[in-house]
Parts: structure tokens; C-alpha cells; sequence
């Protein structure tokens, strides 16, 4: 009987130590070594409101300006751009204001505008003849836009990005397209050894430094909004979806 009684004894103590374990195992990972009394905050809970950042030169990415699909931030469903109607090719055509694409510039349009299309073809206009045109393009689709201004009757297609007289961009990435980040960059003429601030419309925001830059890529969605990706960043899991401009990090910052 003594027997018994001892054995139970031992097994409830087996149970009681298990559980005891178990309560005070590994908890939620997202704490991670955080000491005692201290809060963990992610990137974003930390990362300072892009309202209260100095505006530098950007590259507005031009299909995340109309995305309806886009989070808001920047734009409500009742204050994004609405397409217009416009006369285009002996009919009636919807088309957006490439001026709210401007508007997100920093330094706005100054001297001549060089737009380049997809095979390389560059066109000169004026910050005037620039500034009235309209976009046409399908989100959806895998065909560049096609820029138009009603009023003088100037148009390019197959748009693949435009350069201000300042040297900031308006860069479009169709659905289904992959751009290498750097090869983005070079195109433009921008420093690749920079450190840049990537810019959802949702303003998120995330800096990437050189390191990150190379492998790093903007990827047009099937939904026609436009997301980033970062292979060697490790903050924000490398990714920022709904890019609505990279922005220059000026060394002051850094």
C-alpha cells in the first residue's frame, strides 16, 4: 500500500513539473530578448511620421498616384485623382492629370521635361506643354501609358518615365513588370551609392542604404499597384507595399 502511495506521489510531482514547463516555456516571439519592464515596438510604432520629415528630391512612381487599389494616406477614396475626359485620337478617351504626379515632386517641373520611352526614345517638352498633359493606361495592363495634352495636341507613348530640369522622375512600372532598384536609378541619373527613403501612400516609410539597394526591386502587381522589395534588408521584413515615391536621404540625416 505504502508502495502505491509513493509511486502516486512521484507521478503527480512528473505532471505538476510538466505543467509548471509548459506555463513558462518560450512565450510570443515578437518580444524577443526585450528586458524586464521594457515595451518592444516594431519599425513602424518608432519610425517618425513622414509629415514631419524635410522634403528632398524624389521619383514619383506614377501608377500608385491613380491606384484606386492603393492604401490611403496621402489620398482618401473622396480626395485621390479622378480620371477626366478627354479628346484623344478623334474620340472621347479617360485619362488622369499627370499634374498630380508633378505635385508629389519635390522641386516641381523646372526647364525642359525629357521624356523617355520604353525603347530608349527620349521627346523634349516644356514644363507648360508637360504640366496639361493626361495619362492613359490601363492598371491592369501590361502596355505602357500614353501621355496627351488636349490642348496643343503633343503626345508620347509608350511612357516609360519623365525627367524634370531638376532631375527628379516620374517612373512607371506596369503591371507584371520586375526594376531592378538600381538599374532604376542609374537610368535617371541618381547616385546609387546614396541612401534613399522609400514612400507608401498609406506613409509608411522605409530607408534603404546602398547595401540594400542592389538587389532590391519594385514590382508591378497584377492589381496595378506597385510594391518594393529588399532581399538584404532585414527591417520591415525588407518589403513596403503601395511605393508612391523614393525620396533621397540627405547626409544631414543619416
Amino acid at each position: 500500500m505504502k508502495k502505491n502511495y509513493l509511486l502516486f506521489v512521484f507521478m503527480l510531482f512528473l505532471i505538476l513539473l510538466s505543467v509548471f514547463a509548459a506555463c513558462n516555456g518560450p512565450g510570443d516571439s515578437s518580444k524577443g530578448d526585450t528586458p524586464e519592464g521594457e515595451t518592444h515596438h516594431s519599425y513602424k510604432e518608432t519610425m517618425v511620421s513622414v509629415d514631419l520629415i524635410t522634403p528632398a528630391d524624389r521619383i514619383v512612381i506614377l501608377q500608385n498616384v491613380f491606384n484606386p487599389n492603393a492604401r490611403e494616406g496621402f489620398y482618401t477614396r473622396e480626395t485621390m485623382p479622378a480620371a477626366e475626359v478627354i479628346t484623344y485620337s478623334g474620340g472621347n478617351a479617360e485619362a488622369f492629370p499627370i499634374s498630380h504626379a508633378i505635385d508629389l515632386l519635390h522641386k516641381g517641373c523646372e526647364g525642359k521635361v525629357a521624356v523617355v520611352k520604353t525603347d530608349g526614345g527620349r521627346t523634349e517638352f516644356s514644363v507648360e506643354d508637360f504640366r496639361g498633359m493626361y495619362v492613359m493606361f490601363d492598371l491592369k495592363s501590361e502596355t505602357p501609358p500614353i501621355l496627351h495634352n488636349p490642348a496643343t495636341k503633343s503626345t508620347a507613348t509608350d511612357f516609360a518615365y519623365a525627367v524634370t530640369g531638376a532631375g527628379e522622375v516620374i517612373y512607371s512600372v506596369v503591371s507584371g513588370s520586375y526594376h531592378n532598384i538600381k538599374e532604376l536609378l542609374t537610368k535617371a541619373g541618381w547616385d546609387t551609392g546614396a541612401t534613399y527613403r522609400f514612400v507608401a501612400t498609406d506613409k509608411f516609410h522605409l530607408p534603404v542604404e546602398p547595401g540594400a539597394i542592389a538587389a532590391g526591386e519594385l514590382r508591378g502587381a497584377l492589381s496595378g499597384t506597385v510594391n518594393g522589395s529588399f532581399p538584404d534588408l532585414s527591417l520591415a521584413n525588407g518589403k513596403i507595399n503601395d511605393v508612391l515615391y523614393i525620396e533621397l536621404i540627405e547626409p544631414a540625416e543619416l
